[in-house]
């Protein structure tokens, strides 16, 4: 085994990098297809941040988080895109080209971890798997700020659990430090990481006194945190178990069940029954296990993931016996017995901020991903160990390794960047930068223009903003822009100049009211229209498929009066 590795190694790793960057930067800017709102969110702060030190909601250089959409992000993500950005232009390229480079580098600080933890060898397949899995890849290719949270947390297991040194333990809580200020899941996970790293180190009998000064560091990190508003307090009452829609809809069923129940047995046994703690215990354990589940893992997938891949699993399906496997080995056959169960423990709690959340969203999830990956490399180590001795037990299983390899990913990868380029592209948001150039082009035609956002609820601001490169200096001061706060904490920009952002476009009756019909333009989803309406410009889908179309009121009354006549 070490014969093998030790003379080819280096070719090895040179070919899994090289894969690895090729993975997730060819076509970066055009794959996936359009800008998640987010991402366009993120770009236009930096962007901001970058010709007036300000962010969007002109608040000089933010140190705990950005307002954003009213969701208050960790700041880390959008002042790594300032550099790109200064270089490339504010576009989709810049945007995601450090989200790219953060998920090369985790994959070489995989390996080193892995190496260092294991051996050699099972850090080279551990830094296969990472390279090649389509929920690292897909994650990778846009920009998110847990990207920059997965390559810090990596990090942050490189220092803490294979390193012995009093340093390595500062490094440790500097990096999880900073992974809080990437995404709002490392508010909870940072600090039981910590623990873990921590209580592992004790057991090594450094010291408790000494243990104390890394926990002092990481809390010095986290003042602008503390002393500003609180992160993950709003981003949980937005997103939280019991606040989302689906939440809701348990609470509903919950009362309905309860009300059904007071009919014919007494209070007690009904509140006993039916009753919130159940109901979000109940649905708490359900997410957390949804999180290990085939479906989830290698068959189907997520339907949040659909901006990053297709309706597949998040990993391959031969990657479910090396997990198993892997494991096993680790529990079973690892001799660093500390080390191995405070990995496995903080891989069976990187689903809980999802948990708490949802059940299997692709980002909030994302903490999986490295632990996955070596759990992956492990069980191919271990079924490699085991057949090692035989000569042709080794070459059959080489060769099998292989063709699942190719057979998973290169298939993966075509269907990638040509049926999920087109097909899913409306989840990225396609079409907006051809509806914002459409739009500018006729913009000075009309005094008002109304955009919908009746089945394209994508907070469409961001896009005239982004696609416009929109004075930042001047959106700062909100000049000739309207705005709210809903109860929830979520900004809606309602008007930019005489760009008006409705739910829905006004009715027919509404219009008639307004003078000049000729200068008011409407902007929806073709099913608000008739037709046979006559439109001022529409927008397609790399299908063909129209998803805005825009018209003149003028000609919406026309056809409406049209319409009457006819019927009369």
């Amino acid at each position: 085994m070490k014969k093998l590795f030790t003379s080819k190694t280096t070719w090895i790793l040179i070919a899994i990098f090289a894969i690895a960057i090729f993975l997730r930067f060819y076509q970066i800017g055009a794959i996936p297809a359009g800008l998640t709102n987010d991402e366009a969110n993120a770009g236009y702060d930096a962007y901001s941040v970058l010709l007036s030190g300000k962010d969007q909601w002109d608040n000089f250089l933010p140190i705990a988080n950005f307002v954003g959409f009213g969701d208050y992000q960790p700041p880390i993500n959008r002042y790594s895109m300032i550099l790109p950005i200064s270089i490339f232009g504010l576009n989709a390229f810049s945007v995601r080209i450090a989200a790219a480079l953060a998920g090369v580098l985790s994959v070489v600080v995989l390996y080193l971890l892995a190496k260092a933890l294991f051996n050699k060898s099972a850090a080279l397949f551990s830094a296969l798997m990472l390279t090649i899995m389509p929920w690292a890849v897909g994650l990778n290719r846009i920009g998110h700020e847990s990207n920059l949270g997965i390559l810090f947390l990596v990090i942050a297991l490189f220092f803490g659990l294979a390193h012995k040194t009093k340093k390595s333990l500062y490094l440790a809580a500097f990096f999880l430090a900073l992974s809080m200020y990437t995404y709002s899941a490392y508010m909870l996970y940072a600090p039981l990481t910590l623990l873990v790293i921590l209580s592992v180190n004790y057991k090594r009998k450094i010291g408790f006194s000494f243990l104390l000064k890394p926990v002092i560091l990481f809390l010095i990190i986290l003042l602008p945190i503390f002393l500003q508003k609180n992160v993950a307090s709003v981003r949980f009452s937005q997103v939280g178990l019991t606040n989302n829609i689906t939440s809701i809809g348990l609470i509903n069923t919950l009362n309905d069940e309860r009300g059904q129940c007071l009919k014919g047995l007494s209070p007690i046994i009904c509140k006993i029954s039916n009753n919130k703690i159940s109901l979000f215990t109940t649905t708490f354990v359900k997410n957390y296990l949804l999180h290990f589940s085939p479906q989830l893992l290698y068959t189907d997938g997520t339907s949040t993931q659909f901006a990053v891949l297709p309706q597949r699993g998040l990993d391959y399906l031969f990657s479910f016996l090396p997990l198993i496997l892997g494991s096993i080995y680790l529990l079973k056959k690892s001799k660093q017995k500390k080390i191995s169960y405070a990995f496995f423990t903080l891989f069976l709690l990187s689903p809980l901020p999802d948990s708490l959340t949802s059940g299997g969203n692709y980002i909030r999830a994302s903490l999986m991903i490295p632990f996955l990956a070596i759990l992956d490399g492990l069980g191919i180590y271990y079924l490699f160990d085991f057949v090692r001795t035989n000569k042709n037990l080794r070459i059959a299983f080489i060769a099998i390794f292989t063709i699942a390899v190719v057979i998973g990913a290169v298939p993966f990868f075509l269907n990638y960047v040509t049926y999920f380029k087109n097909n899913y592209a409306i989840f990225s948001q396609y079409g907006y930068a051809d509806l914002v150039k459409k739009t500018v082009f006729v913009e000075n035609n009309y005094d008002r223009i109304y955009v919908s956002r009746h089945l394209n609820d994508t907070k469409q601001y961001i896009y005239f903003l982004f696609y416009t490169k929109y004075d930042p200096v001047k959106y700062q001061k909100k000049q000739n822009v309207d705005y709210s706060l809903a109860s929830d904490n979520w900004l809606s920009i309602d008007r930019i100049n005489n760009l008006f952002f409705v739910q829905n476009i006004p009715t027919t009756e509404e219009l008639t009211e307004i003078p000049d019909q000729n200068k008011i333009l409407l902007i929806s989803n073709p099913v608000d229209f008739p037709q046979d309406v006559k439109s001022v410009f529409v927008v397609k889908d790399k299908l063909g498929n129209v998803i805005f179309k825009a018209v003149r009121s003028s000609d919406l009354l026309e056809y409406d009066r049209e319409q009457k006549i006819t019927l009369k």
